[in-house]
C-alpha cells in the first residue's frame, strides 16, 4: 500500500478495505473503520456534488484528459504506477455503476454499456470512412 496517493480514503479506510477484500475482516458496520470509511465516502458524495455543479463539466472527459489509455493495454504486472492508477480508474467506473444499480436495484449500469457501444460503433464508423 503506497503512502502517497491521490485517492480519497485514508490509509486506514484503504487497509480496511483491502481487509475485507482478502477475506481478513468481516464487514463490521459497528466498527471505528466502517464509521470512517462512511465519513470519507460521505465526504466524496460530497466533493462529487460540488463538481456536479459546474455547468457543462463531463466527467468523463475530466478522468480521460488524466488519463492514458495506452496502460489499459499493458499486463498489470509490467504497469507504471501511472498506468496502475488509470487501470483503477476504469474498473472503478465501472465498478461504481455496478454499485449504484445493486443499491438502488435499476438497471443503469445495461443502459450505459448499450450506450457506450452505440458510441463505439458510431466511432469506429467515423473512422472507416
Amino acid at each position: 500500500m503506497a503512502v502517497d496517493r491521490e485517492g480519497f480514503l485514508s490509509l486506514r479506510s484503504l487497509s480496511y478495505v483491502n481487509n475485507l477484500l482478502n477475506g481478513e475482516q468481516d464487514l463490521d458496520r459497528d466498527s471505528v473503520s466502517y464509521t470512517q470509511l462512511s465519513r470519507e465516502v460521505s465526504a466524496a458524495f460530497a466533493d462529487f456534488a460540488r463538481l456536479a455543479m459546474i455547468k457543462d463539466l463531463d466527467l468523463l472527459q475530466l478522468w480521460a484528459a488524466g488519463s492514458s489509455s495506452e496502460g489499459l493495454n499493458t499486463p498489470v504486472e509490467d504497469m507504471s504506477s501511472n498506468q496502475f492508477r488509470d487501470w483503477l480508474a476504469a474498473i472503478g467506473l465501472s465498478r461504481t455503476l455496478r454499485m449504484y444499480d445493486e443499491s438502488l436495484h435499476t438497471g443503469f449500469e445495461d443502459d450505459f454499456n448499450e450506450r457506450l457501444q452505440k458510441l463505439l460503433e458510431i466511432a469506429g464508423e467515423e473512422l472507416d470512412s
